[in-house]
C-alpha cells in the first residue's frame, strides 16, 4: 500500500491550478457520489485511499502536519518581524546607494546649559537638541509595533518587543537616548580641533559635528584632494568652510607625523581638542586606493573652486620647502606624497585586479568595493603578515602617542581648563571580556596599547586641564569580507546596530558633554557614552 501511495506522487509539489482541479473533482463527487461508478476500479481505489488518508491521517502524519504548520507560523512571524525592522530609520538609510550626512541641528538654548543624561538618570526637562531635519521624526504615540520574538538591546541587554522608530537593536529608552546624542552639540566658537583620518565615515562625521558647533578643525588624511571634494559637497559647506583645513598625512610614516607636529607648533596659537580617529582595522592593498591617485596627483586648480582653500595651508607647507629631501630617505614622505605611499606594495599584496576591486563600483561611503574573499579581520596569529602587524601598531598606537605627546605644549598655550584628547578605541582592545575570538590579534594588541596610554597618562594630563579618554565607537561596520557579510545578512538578517553618525557622536561626546555639564571625565574607557571595564 505504501509503495502505491508513493507512486501516486506523495511529496510532489503542486500548483494552485492543480489544487483547484482537485477541489472541483472532490466537491463534484460530494454532490453526486454516483460519479464514482464511472471511474475505473484502480483509479477509484487510489482516489478513495488518498481522500481517506488526507481526512484521517495516521499519527505520524498528524505530527508531520503539525510540524509543518508550526514551521509556517515561525516563518510568518519571522517575516513580519523582519518587515517591522526593515522599516526603521537606520535600515532605511542603509538601503540608500550613498549615505547622506544628516542636516545640521539647531544650537538650542537648552543645549548650552544641559548635557544629555543616560537613560538611568533623571531625564532633562527639555531635549537638549532637536533631531536632524532629514532623520525620521519620532512617532507621536509612545507605543509602537511589537515584535513576535523579543530581541536583546545592544546597549542595556534587556529584552524588548516594541520597535524603536530609528534603531533596530535598541529598546525604547536606549534608542531615544542614543538618537538624541546624534544631534547633541555645544558652542565651540574659537576652539581648534585636530581630527585624524577624517576623509570618510566616523572621522568625517565627527569633523562635521565639530565644524557645525563652531570649531576650527584641522583634518588629516592620506587623500586630501578627495577629502576636499567630499567636504565641499556638503549642503551647509558655506557656513563653516572658512574654519576647515585639510592636511595630507600618512600616519604609518612616523617621521612625517613628527614634522607635522612641529609645523603646528610653529604656526598655531592654540589647540583645544585632539581626536585620534585614524585607525587601520583591515589593511587594504594598493588596488583598493588606485582610483584615487589620479585625483590626488592632479594640480589643486583641478579641484572645484570652493574646495581649493581647504588645502591652502597644506600646499603652502609643501611649497615653502619645509619638507626637504635628505640623503638616505625622505623624512617627510608621509606629508609630501601620502597618497603615493598607499601604492607601495607589501609582500603578499594582490596586484591591481578589476575582479577584486571592480572599477567604478563604490559602497555607500563612496569607497572602493572590495571583493576579496579573505581579509585580515579573519586571520589568526600565525596568519597575520608582519607588515600588517607593524602598520596597525603605527597607526593605532604610535601615531597617537606622537601627536598627544608632541602637541601638549600647543594645547597649553591658552589658559583654558577644558581641553580634550579622545583616543578612538574598540572592544577589541578590552582585556576584561568573558569571550575573546582568536581572530585579528594584531588589531587587538594595537587597541590595547592605545588604551594603556590613556590609562597611564590621563591623570598626568588632567593636572593641566587636558582630559584624555579612550572611546569605543560602537559596532558600526561589518569588517568581514563582502561575500561573508552578505551571507550573514541573507541567512541571519545581521545588521550592525549603529551607523557612522552614532560612532561620531560617541567620540565627540567627551567634548560636548564636558563643556555642557562642566564635568570633564578622564582616564576612562567609554562605551555607549558610559565608562566600561578596561
Amino acid at each position: 500500500m505504501s509503495s502505491e501511495s508513493d507512486a501516486a506522487g506523495a511529496g510532489r509539489p503542486f500548483t494552485a491550478a492543480d489544487l483547484d482541479a482537485c477541489l472541483r473533482v472532490l466537491e463534484s463527487l460530494v454532490d453526486d457520489r454516483a460519479q464514482l461508478a464511472s471511474i475505473g476500479v484502480e483509479d477509484r481505489r487510489r482516489l478513495l485511499l488518498a481522500a481517506g488518508r488526507v481526512s484521517r491521517p495516521e499519527r505520524a502524519e498528524q505530527r508531520e502536519l503539525a510540524r509543518a504548520f508550526r514551521k509556517g507560523d515561525r516563518r510568518a512571524r519571522r517575516s513580519a518581524d523582519t518587515a517591522l525592522l526593515d522599516a526603521v530609520g537606520i535600515r532605511a538609510a542603509r538601503r540608500e546607494p550613498v549615505f547622506r550626512t544628516p542636516d545640521a541641528p539647531a544650537l538650542a538654548a537648552s543645549a548650552v546649559s544641559a548635557p544629555l543624561l543616560a537613560p538611568s538618570a533623571p531625564p532633562p526637562a527639555e531635549d537638549p537638541a532637536p533631531p536632524p531635519a532629514d532623520d525620521p521624526a519620532p512617532p507621536g504615540e509612545p507605543g509602537g509595533p511589537e515584535l513576535a520574538k523579543p530581541r536583546k538591546c545592544y546597549v542595556c541587554k534587556a529584552e524588548f518587543r516594541k520597535v524603536h522608530f530609528f534603531y533596530d537593536s535598541m529598546c525604547g529608552p536606549c534608542g531615544d537616548f542614543n538618537y538624541r546624542k546624534r544631534s547633541q552639540t555645544a558652542p565651540l566658537d574659537g576652539r581648534v580641533a585636530l581630527v585624524t583620518g577624517a576623509r570618510v565615515k566616523i572621522g568625517y562625521q565627527a569633523a562635521i559635528m565639530l565644524l557645525r558647533a563652531g570649531a576650527r578643525v584641522i583634518v588629516t588624511t592620506r587623500f586630501p584632494h578627495d577629502a576636499a571634494r567630499r567636504f565641499s559637497s556638503e549642503r551647509d559647506f558655506d557656513v563653516w568652510a572658512s574654519r576647515l583645513e585639510i592636511y595630507g598625512l600618512d600616519l604609518r610614516h612616523t617621521p612625517s607625523v613628527e614634522r607635522f607636529t612641529r609645523h603646528l607648533l610653529l604656526t598655531r596659537d592654540r589647540l583645544d581638542f585632539i581626536i585620534n580617529n585614524a585607525c587601520q582595522t583591515v589593511r587594504r592593498p594598493p588596488g583598493f586606493y588606485a582610483h584615487l591617485i589620479e585625483g590626488e596627483t592632479a594640480p589643486v586648480h583641478a579641484l572645484p573652486e570652493a574646495a581649493r582653500p581647504l588645502l591652502q595651508a597644506y600646499d603652502g607647507l609643501r611649497a615653502r620647502g619645509e619638507l626637504p629631501l635628505v640623503a638616505g630617505g625622505d623624512p617627510a614622505a608621509g606629508l609630501r606624497e601620502p597618497a603615493l605611499l598607499s601604492q607601495v606594495p607589501a609582500p603578499g599584496d594582490e596586484p591591481l585586479d578589476d575582479v577584486l576591486f571592480p572599477r567604478g563600483r563604490y559602497d555607500a561611503d563612496l569607497q572602493q568595493v572590495d571583493l576579496r574573499t579573505m581579509n585580515s579581520w579573519r586571520l589568526t596569529l600565525a596568519e597575520v603578515p608582519t607588515v600588517e602587524l607593524l602598520e596597525v601598531q603605527l597607526v593605532n598606537a604610535v601615531a597617537p602617542f606622537v601627536l598627544n605627546s608632541r602637541l601638549k605644549p600647543l594645547m597649553l598655550r591658552q589658559p583654558t581648563f577644558d581641553r580634550h584628547i579622545v583616543n578612538v578605541s574598540a572592544m577589541e582592545g578590552q582585556f576584561y571580556r568573558r569571550y575573546k575570538t582568536d581572530r585579528h590579534p594584531h588589531t587587538n594588541m594595537a587597541k590595547a596599547a592605545l588604551n594603556m596610554m590613556t590609562r597611564t597618562s590621563a591623570p598626568d594630563y588632567a593636572k593641566d586641564g587636558i582630559f584624555m579618554n579612550s572611546v569605543d565607537t560602537g559596532w558600526v561596520t561589518d569588517e568581514d569580507p563582502a561575500a561573508l557579510a552578505a551571507r550573514k545578512l541573507e541567512e541571519h538578517g545581521f545588521h550592525p546596530p549603529l551607523d557612522i553618525v552614532d560612532g561620531a557622536a560617541r567620540i565627540c561626546d567627551p567634548i560636548f558633554s564636558g563643556l555642557l555639564s562642566g564635568q570633564h571625565v578622564y582616564g576612562q574607557f567609554l562605551k555607549d557614552y558610559m565608562p566600561t571595564d578596561w
